[in-house]
């Protein structure tokens, strides 16, 4: 079988390989392409065919030679299969992907105003989606279009909102296009951005227990339904809810939370170990940085600088992916960090009795009793936290 690839612009934070690796035993790689070399790439005989990502979707739809009818509708392609003539044959298996993101998180758009945000080529998939899907009225905000940034606020009775632009994706995290608190009847959000796993538009509506979904679910299905074409088979549905907990559970952070000498460095390690996962220690990054003992810190910068810096360094730790992450005891005194931890992680308690927590080189832990810190703190490691793990146990 013939390699297959993604041709796109920058593709460093792709996870089109790993998807791929879930539906099918070929190889596939990431192929960056500069615009006067697509035409020449799509016809490169090593190749089967391609996913297309940004900014090809439009002009490369045309290049090809036949178009599938959902391609047609939709106005772009974002998968391509060259045949044994050379002749390129373009689809759309962006338009599969997005509905089964919208159909698997259970956002309704039938007889919804919806506000699409971007005009590229995810843009293009979305309306066409929404309109099949009986949705009341469809309004695209761009920068430059009838319907702007500068005059959103004719629209902020939205109940669906869908992002297609790059705000908010990695390594731009912590952006977010719109204010959700703008739109009063909002009752839905969608993000096609997967990385992060949550952008901060996604956050903001859960917070605000609004539906919302980030993009990871329509990449694995576009990319089911692609796989289908690379290999001229069928994929049960089924497979694609597997992928996705397959993707997330080899790409989130593992972030460990709790009380000051609780055990989160050694237990992060162990996890670390067993994984085959990088460690980070937000305490260590920090000393690092600072060139100095967090108990120097305290004693010379005090608390609120050290508060600044760790919120700094967690930015750093948790854009990235697939990290096992050990933070400071503090960390949930900052509700900033919360999103920060929550964008890629998965967010573990680890839960030990205070006669049992270490105190050395721990100035917090010296400057107030334990009972009073943990009062304080507990009801935010219970909140941020998905899992906790008790370690009260005696350790080999």
């Amino acid at each position: 079988m013939k390699k297959f690839g993604l041709i796109g612009g920058k593709l460093g934070h792709s996870y089109s390989p790993l998807i791929h690796s879930k539906f099918g035993d070929y190889t596939f790689e990431l192929c960056e392409t500069k615009p006067e070399d697509l035409e020449n790439m799509l016809h490169d005989e090593s190749y089967g065919g391609f996913n297309v990502t940004i900014p090809y979707k439009k002009v490369a739809m045309e290049m090809c030679d036949e178009l599938s009818d959902t391609a047609k509708a939709v106005g772009c392609v974002n998968t391509v299969i060259r045949d044994e003539e050379g002749r390129l044959h373009g689809y759309n298996t962006d338009y599969f992907g997005f509905k089964y993101m919208l159909e698997k998180n259970k956002i309704e758009v039938k007889g919804m105003k919806c506000l699409v945000l971007g005009s590229g080529g995810a843009s293009l998939t979305a309306r066409a989606v929404l309109k099949d899907l009986n949705a009341a009225e469809i309004l695209i905000i761009s920068r430059s279009g009838e319907h702007n940034y500068e005059n959103i606020s004719q629209h902020f009775d939205a109940e669906i909102i869908v992002n297609t632009t790059p705000v908010g994706m990695y390594p731009n995290n912590g952006k977010s296009p719109v204010n959700l608190d703008d739109f009063k009847n909002c009752c839905g959000v969608v993000d096609v951005i997967y990385n992060p796993n949550r952008t901060k538009l996604v956050l903001d509506a859960i917070e605000k227990s609004i539906p919302a979904t980030g993009g990871l679910e329509m990449l694995v299905a576009q990319g089911k339904q692609a796989s289908e074409l690379f290999q001229h088979k069928e994929i049960e549905d089924e497979e694609i809810d597997s992928a996705i907990d397959e993707v997330r559970s080899e790409t989130m952070n593992m972030i460990l939370i709790g009380m000051p000498g609780a055990g989160k460095t050694l237990i992060g390690g162990e996890i670390a170990n067993r994984m085959g996962r990088k460690f980070v220690d937000i305490d260590d990054m920090i000393v690092e940085h600072e060139g100095m003992s967090i108990p120097e810190i305290f004693d010379q910068k005090g608390e609120a600088y050290f508060r600044k810096v760790e919120t700094e360094m967690l930015e750093k730790a948790c854009v990235q992916t697939g990290l096992v992450i050990a933070t400071g005891g503090g960390v949930v005194k900052k509700k900033v960090n919360y999103n920060i931890l929550k964008q890629n992680g998965i967010v573990i308690w680890i839960k030990r009795d205070l006669d049992k927590l270490e105190t050395d080189g721990r100035p917090l832990s010296k400057s107030m009793p334990l009972a009073q810190m943990y009062e304080e703190r507990k009801d935010a490691y219970s909140y941020w936290s998905d899992f906790y793990i008790n370690n009260n146990e005696e350790r080999e």
